[in-house]
């Protein structure tokens, strides 16, 4: 598979990574690259973690994305992996960044996730040349990424002089939420979380404490439970329209930016748009901005 290069000049680049600071000039890419125009939260943690942090992760995970929120993290062994692995499980949508080219995996990284991920219609990105090997430099540089791609990031476990606590940096300086997971205080992997949690971050014991945060910080996003009615609505879509229904999720957007994402003039799009607001699929907003309509029975 041929990976796709987005310029910062594209269309397709993410927004949100335009705001950090040094943004990657480019990005490669294999899987849906759809995935970065949505809603997303980093999840991260100690490569070496403890069965505390595993059950945690997946808890958490479990949880967001029942609300249509991807899961972003860094296809590392230990909690990046648990991330990626219970999304995929649960038919959430995820998304990889890794500290080397597409094509040199380094041994750090988990390579059988890697394969699931594109099996799944989710997303692996890179800002190297496919060959590029990994380096203690390139992980950290990873990570500024990882958090710019969400809305806010959550630490699972953490231990002391963890790399995770770069990550966190990086979400505070982006001005996004930082959720921590508190553990015990004779946890020595959960040293730098509790740390954090000390030093302002927003202490988290279940995934609607996230939702909570994240609807207090982004107004114009609605973060609603799917419980399984987002499926059947995209089922129940003629084949037609599925190509902007996709696009269109629970982040406000104008016809413009459907029109620009799904390559289609505006003429066309506007018609789809009509025809999806007939059929109660999506609703919109004051300045002809559209969502879906999760509410739908």
């Amino acid at each position: 598979m041929k990976p796709i290069i987005i310029e910062y000049s594209s269309n397709e680049y993410p927004e949100r990574l335009r705001k950090i600071q040094n943004p990657p000039s480019r990005l490669y890419a294999l899987g849906n690259i759809k995935l970065l125009d949505e809603i997303g939260i980093a999840v991260v943690g100690s490569r070496t973690n403890t069965q505390y942090g595993e059950k945690m992760c997946k808890r958490f995970v479990k949880k967001l994305i029942e609300y249509n929120i991807n899961i972003i993290s860094g296809l590392a062994y230990g909690i990046d992996s648990i991330a990626h692995k219970k999304c995929l499980e649960n038919f959430g949508k995820t998304i990889a960044v890794l500290p080397s080219g597409l094509e040199n995996i380094c041994r750090l990284t988990n390579k059988e996730i890697f394969n699931e991920i594109l099996q799944n219609k989710g997303l692996i990105i890179s800002e190297y040349e496919n060959n590029v090997s990994a380096d203690s430099k390139k992980f950290l540089e990873r990570n500024r990424i990882v958090a710019g791609l969400g809305l806010g990031t959550l630490v699972v476990e953490a231990g002391y002089r963890s790399g995770t606590s770069v990550t966190a940096r990086f979400t505070v300086e982006n001005g996004n939420s930082l959720f921590c997971i508190p553990s015990s205080l004779e946890n020595i992997k959960g040293k730098t979380t509790n740390l954090l949690i000390q030093q302002g971050a927003k202490l988290v014991i279940s995934a609607e404490d996230i939702i909570t945060e994240l609807s207090r910080t982004n107004p114009n996003i609605r973060f609603i439970k799917m419980e399984n009615k987002s499926a059947k609505n995209f089922l129940n879509v003629e084949p037609e329209l599925q190509k902007v229904f996709q696009i269109i999720n629970n982040e406000p957007k104008d016809i413009n930016q459907i029109a620009r994402r799904t390559r289609i003039p505006v003429s066309e799009a506007n018609y789809k748009i009509m025809m999806l607001q007939l059929d109660n699929k999506i609703i919109e907003l004051p300045g002809q901005r559209y969502i879906r309509n999760e509410g739908e029975d």
